[in-house]
This record gives structure tokens, sequence and C-alpha cells, in this order.
């Protein structure tokens, strides 16, 4: 029991490091955002169905229902937002959280040396 509670912690751990890291390289993407956002994207779908492989039939219909709900969600809430409005915020958010990253990483790293 006590390995299965570790390997969970891990597991919830790397997934979590996981996405600080996806979120940080979308953050410090090139100029070319789409394509990194597209790459992304296509790494969360790929592990997203990797797990979904594994479970029985009756969680993978629950989560494809869960999924088409979310989905419906965000496209009426998109459907109801001003995009300049929202690309503005995505861009100062994405500043923010790069500059907070990167002297995050500045004060690890001077606390190494």
């Amino acid at each position: 029991m006590r390995e299965m509670i570790s390997s969970m912690m891990r597991f919830s751990g790397a997934v979590a490091m996981f996405g600080i890291e996806q979120v940080q390289n979308a953050v410090e993407a090139p100029a070319d955002t789409r394509a990194a956002i597209a790459k992304l994207r296509e790494t969360l779908d790929m592990m997203s169905e990797s797990l979904v492989s594994k479970l029985d039939e009756p969680k993978q219909a629950a989560l494809e229902s869960m999924s088409k709900a979310q989905s419906e969600i965000v496209d009426r809430s998109l459907d109801v937002v001003n995009m300049d409005a929202a690309d503005n915020l995505m861009k100062k958010t994405s500043e923010s959280l790069s500059d907070a990253m990167n002297r995050s990483g500045a004060g690890a790293a001077a606390g190494t040396a």
C-alpha cells in the first residue's frame, strides 16, 4: 500500500511539473506562438489519449461526456468574450508569468551558488 501511495504522489507531482513546464514553454515560445500552442495541444492530447486507453469503458464514456460538456462551456464562453481583450489579457498574463518564472529561476540559481 505504501508503494502505491508513493506512486500516486509521484504521478501527481509529475503531472503538475509537466503542466508547469508546458506553460513555461508556451510563455517563452518564439514569435510563432501559434505553432507552440499547437505543439502543446498535441502533447496534451497524446498524453490524455494514453491515459484514456487505460480506463474501462464506463469511465471512458464518462470522460467523453465530461469533455464534451467542457468544450461546450468553453465555446459558449468564447462566443461572448471580446477576443481582442482576451488576447491582450493572455499577452499580459504570459509576460507576467514569464517574468515570475525568470525571477524564480534566478533566485534558485543564486541559492545554489
